[in-house]
């Protein structure tokens, strides 16, 4: 009894699964079940020393070499995390879209000038004015100023300055809703792994539709910070802006990075099906 009374929950319904045994109910319930059909009294002496302890206790009482690290799995959590913190990282950024205008007021050979500078950063929920001024007019001029505003405020009514606001307002939103969904659905696989190495009780309801929930999960977790950001991408793109006012413009840093690291994250988590794809196309003969 005293092996017996030592272990788990879940060790406990391990053993009485591996004797065709009901494994519902609470601890004591299970203890008293197994006792009822253990032949011999030997479950607590036989089988206490086969069993192991849930993967993170293990990790956290014994140290990494008490655990079988599962590579490919521990690299697709790695990606999930840098995802989780890039995508946060993302939602507050305002290099998603810039425009730079410069335009120069007077002669520095006559001894009068000014530079002017105006750069519009976009976030998906507002954005943010850069102003410079340099330049000597009666004296030095070097001027800077910074000047953020809302979509749906007064500092962005639509077709001010060729910028289409309720373009840049849609995009924003389908954006950060496809970022938001991302970030929950990695949080549920952290949770869920996290639960399960330390052997925590999952409810049999919840049990039964574990893997489909995690691989409903880990589908959208790879897919829509990707499709999100391809659709940001369409929506500016095809939107009618009048660009003639400004020098430079097009998709900012965080934009690129996006589609770069999401594209690459979704064929990581996904890439043993890939590659069974691409096995099969290759076999297909050719007509």
């Amino acid at each position: 009894m005293d092996g017996l009374d030592s272990l788990t929950v879940v060790e406990l319904k391990q053993l009485l699964k591996e004797k065709g045994l009901p494994v519902s109910g609470k601890k004591a319930e299970l203890l008293e079940r197994l006792l009822a059909n253990d032949e011999g009294g030997s479950i607590g002496l036989k089988q206490q020393p086969e069993q192991q302890l849930p993967f993170l206790t293990s990790l956290f009482q014994k140290g990494l070499s008490s655990v079988n690290v599962d590579r490919k799995l521990a690299l697709h959590y790695g990606a999930a995390l840098f995802m989780l913190i890039f995508i946060i990282i993302g939602l507050n950024s305002k290099s998603w879209y810039f425009m730079e205008h410069t335009d120069r007021d007077g002669d520095p050979n006559q001894g009068m000038y000014v530079d002017e500078t105006v750069t519009l950063q976009f976030g998906l929920g507002n954005f943010e004015i850069l102003y410079e001024a340099n330049g000597i007019a009666f004296g030095i001029i070097d001027e800077e100023w910074t000047e953020s505003g809302e979509y749906d405020g007064s500092g962005c009514s639509h077709g001010a300055g060729g910028i289409s606001c309720e373009s840049f307002s849609t995009a924003g939103t389908l954006n950060q809703i496809s970022l938001w969904v991302s970030i929950l659905c990695i949080f549920l696989i952290f949770g869920l792994g996290i639960a399960r190495g330390f052997g925590k009780e999952i409810t049999p309801q919840f049990h039964m539709h574990e893997q489909k929930i995690l691989n409903i999960a880990w589908a959208l977790a790879a897919f829509l910070p990707f499709i999100g950001t391809v659709c940001y991408g369409f929506i500016i793109g095809l939107s009618e802006m009048d660009m003639s006012e400004w020098d430079n413009y097009g998709f900012g840093f965080m934009w690129w990075s996006m589609m770069m690291f999401s594209f690459l994250f979704a064929g990581l988590v996904y890439s043993q099906q890939i590659s069974s794809m691409i096995s099969r196309f290759k076999q297909v003969p050719a007509k």
